[in-house]
């Protein structure tokens, strides 16, 4: 697995190309704002086809440059139907410079879903909680999981936003205690995780809750 991550917008948001390198397929796992550039780069850099673009939750600073990866890829664009009326939003509020029909989805993304990139099999896990329809991938051969902002090291994404809910969180989080200890997360800002590392906090909020 070849994973290239690219930082980018105001607050410093995660994009992933993740490609397979026997069969120079890859995935997109978000598109921050200023980040289609680089993006594209990777993905011509290292020889990939892209096979599909992730969004894995709506809001703006994950989603900003995903109509232009979308166009210049020429991949199909995925997205859970819960977080459409948050994408939409967006859209609609001028934060992403294009229209709906731009966008598609061109797919949904259901809990349980496995999105096959060459011999990368990805499951998809819906995780909820700092934003409707917010999804992981998780790739349990090469045991990494793409978890947009559902945990970070030390931590969890934000429960004041509109639309996040602090119940959601803590189930989310106990699906990711689930995950073996070697399990790393990549998540949509900052430095990767291992569940081994974080596994003391996250049974403290799956028992007491989100404060």
């Amino acid at each position: 697995m070849h994973i290239k991550t690219i930082v980018a917008g105001p607050v410093e948001t995660n994009a992933f190309v993740v490609g397979d390198e026997s069969s120079h397929e890859a995935i997109i796992i978000d598109a921050p704002p200023d980040s289609a550039d680089r993006i594209m780069d990777a993905v011509r850099d290292d020889g990939f086809e892209v096979k599909l673009i992730v969004l894995t939750h709506a809001h703006f600073d994950h989603v900003v440059d995903a109509a232009r990866v979308k166009a210049e890829s020429g991949a199909p664009l995925a997205i859970h139907e819960d977080a459409m009326m948050q994408l939409r939003q967006v859209i609609q509020s001028g934060q992403a410079s294009y229209q709906p029909d731009d966008i598609g989805p061109d797919q949904w993304l259901n809990d349980g879903d496995v999105i096959a990139i060459g011999s990368l099999r990805f499951t998809v896990m819906l995780t909820p909680g700092h934003a409707p329809g917010q999804v992981s991938l998780y790739e349990p051969n090469e045991q990494v999981v793409f978890g947009g902002d559902t945990l970070f090291p030390g931590g969890y994404g934000r429960v004041d936003l509109p639309g996040s809910s602090r119940g959601e969180t803590q189930e989310s989080i106990r699906r990711m205690l689930e995950l073996p200890d070697e399990v790393t997360v990549y998540p949509g800002h900052g430095l990767p995780a291992q569940i081994g590392n974080e596994r003391a906090w996250m049974r403290e909020v799956s028992e007491n809750g989100v404060s």
